[in-house]
C-alpha cells in the first residue's frame, strides 16, 4: 500500500504484475463508481483507458475502460460485485408478499413526507414548510433567509459588477487607444 499525503492510498495494487479484468465498463462514470466500491472495501484496483477515453473526447468512445484487480483480490471483488448488482425485481421477490421497497423524499427539517421541492435550489420541502418567495413559489428556509437578508440582491450586484469588470479588462485597451486617436486628430 501506498502512502499519499500521509493516507493510504488504494488505487494501485501493490504488486502490478498480476492484474487480472474484474469488468468491462461502459464508460468513466461506471468505473469511477466501480472503483470507489472497491476501495470503500479495501480492493485496491486500476482503472485502464479512462485518461486516454478523457483526452479523446468525442472518439473516447471506442477506447475500452477496463477495471483491473489483483489476481489474490479477484474472487473477492468479483462477490462484491455481484452482491452490488442484486436485480431490485429479485429482492422484493425474496422480500415475500406484502413487503413494500418505496423510497419516499423526506423533508431535511421535518422529517415528514415531501409534497413540494424548493423552486431555487430543489431541496424537499413538506407540508410543514410554508415560506413562499414574493411570486409564492416555495422556498426552504435557507433560501427565504437568503432573500430576506438581501443575499440574492447583493450577488445580483456583484454578478454584474464582475461583468462590468470582464467587460472592461476586455474592451479598456481598445476604447483608450479609439479615444487617444480621437484627441490626436482633433488636438492636432
Amino acid at each position: 500500500m501506498r502512502l499519499r499525503e500521509g493516507r493510504p492510498y488504494l488505487s494501485q495494487p501493490e504488486s502490478s504484475s498480476n492484474l487480472v479484468v474484474l469488468k468491462s465498463c461502459g464508460d468513466s462514470a461506471e468505473a469511477a463508481m466501480l472503483r470507489s466500491l472497491l476501495e470503500a472495501h479495501g480492493i485496491p484496483c486500476v482503472v485502464q483507458g479512462e485518461q486516454h477515453r478523457a483526452m479523446l473526447g468525442v472518439m473516447g468512445g471506442y477506447i475500452e475502460v477496463n477495471v483491473l484487480v489483483a489476481s489474490a483480490d479477484l474472487d473477492r471483488a468479483q462477490a462484491l460485485l455481484d452482491a452490488s448488482a442484486e436485480d431490485p425485481a429479485e429482492r422484493a421477490s425474496q422480500a415475500g408478499p406484502g413487503a413494500t421497497d418505496t423510497e419516499e423524499a423526506v423533508c431535511p427539517v421535518h422529517g415528514q413526507r415531501s409534497t413540494l421541492t424548493c423552486g431555487r435550489c430543489g431541496t424537499f420541502l413538506c407540508a410543514s414548510c410554508d415560506v413562499q418567495d414574493a411570486q409564492g413559489s416555495p422556498r426552504c428556509e435557507d433560501c427565504a433567509e437568503r432573500q430576506v437578508a438581501g443575499g440574492e440582491t447583493r450577488r445580483s450586484n456583484r454578478r454584474r459588477l464582475a461583468a462590468w469588470g470582464v467587460l472592461l479588462l476586455m474592451f479598456g485597451p481598445v476604447l483608450f487607444m479609439a479615444l487617444a486617436v480621437l484627441l490626436r486628430r482633433i488636438l492636432g
